[in-house]
């Protein structure tokens, strides 16, 4: 569940991502140990993870769940990350410090992306890097796109320049 800033509450299912998607993108936006990494909705923190152990950077994950703050926190501790990871139980809309982040992460409703694409180009540093899978952010021409096929299902991953 998404609690939107105007009070409404839009009900968002989990869908895990895998493996192979995550790794794809993270190394279209070019992940390295110095940026710094936020999951917008991070369920299990299996991006947190991949984030901090693939390619060394620092991650947080973000979600309105208690219930996935907890996976995410198991997650971090079970591979040893503890050092360069974290989760916060919070509301995308009242993250404060975005400017913190070099690369956002995002697998999000249209809906949801659609209100955080004016937050992200006004609150992000030059140069942060936003990826989205399987939806775009309306008005805002992606940098870079790349299709993952797994099976007979096809992953769009896009990446965005602040």
């Amino acid at each position: 569940m998404i609690v939107l800033g105007n009070g409404k509450t839009l009900i968002s299912a989990w869908s895990p991502t895998p493996a192979r998607v995550v790794r794809e993108a993270l190394k279209l936006a070019d992940v390295q140990a110095d940026d710094v990494l936020y999951d917008l909705g991070c369920g299990d923190g299996r991006v947190v993870v991949s984030a901090c152990r693939q390619f060394g950077a620092h991650a947080t994950g973000f979600d309105v769940s208690p219930k996935r703050i907890r996976q995410t926190m198991r997650r971090i501790k079970s591979n040893s990350v503890e050092h360069l990871a974290t989760a916060r139980c919070q509301d995308l809309r009242q993250i404060p410090d975005f400017h913190n982040a070099t690369v956002i992460y995002m697998y999000l409703p249209q809906k949801v992306l659609n209100s955080l694409g004016h937050r992200l180009l006004r609150d992000c540093a030059p140069g942060t890097r936003v990826l989205s899978l399987q939806t775009w952010i309306y008005h805002w021409p992606t940098d870079k796109e790349l299709v993952v096929r797994i099976r007979n299902h096809r992953w769009h991953i896009g990446l965005w320049l602040v």
